[in-house]
């Protein structure tokens, strides 16, 4: 699981923002703690333990805190200001592929395997989140 617990922590944060994907990510190596007999013959652990992760995420309720994807107010400076919000306009999946993606350089098989989706899911979801950004932040695409 050490190896799990990272790439995990990472993909649930981005999800579901800082302090509830922190939480969601304990509550998903607690599982797996309680339950090992059943995690050794899983053959995406991390695929599996994600998604139990946000579905238990989801049903907690917690009062509003910031989010990984806001921006500290020292780095504003260097940040686009309207990147914050517009990633909170995403689907959570939406949201989930473009920050693991191009936040954290992930591969498309990469987030399709955590996700439990096929390759060309993510590719779409992808698309349709960096269009939303661009659309959100009056971007246009040079070809």
């Amino acid at each position: 699981m050490s190896e799990v617990e990272p790439r995990l922590r990472v993909a649930l944060v981005s999800a579901c923002g800082s302090p509830k994907g922190l939480e969601a990510t304990a509550v998903a190596l607690e599982y797996a703690w309680e339950h090992w007999d059943r995690m050794i013959s899983v053959s995406n652990p991390a695929g599996y333990l994600y998604r139990l992760a946000v579905r238990r995420a989801w049903r907690m309720r917690s009062p509003a805190v910031p989010l990984l994807w806001e921006v500290p107010s020292e780095d504003r400076v260097r940040a686009e200001p309207k990147l914050a919000p517009a990633l909170g306009l995403l689907s959570r999946r939406q949201r989930t592929v473009v920050v693991l993606i191009d936040g954290f350089e992930w591969t498309h098989q990469e987030v399709a395997d955590l996700l439990g989706v096929g390759r060309s899911t993510v590719q779409q979801h992808h698309q349709r989140a960096l269009a939303r950004l661009r659309d959100e932040l009056g971007v246009s695409v040079d070809v």
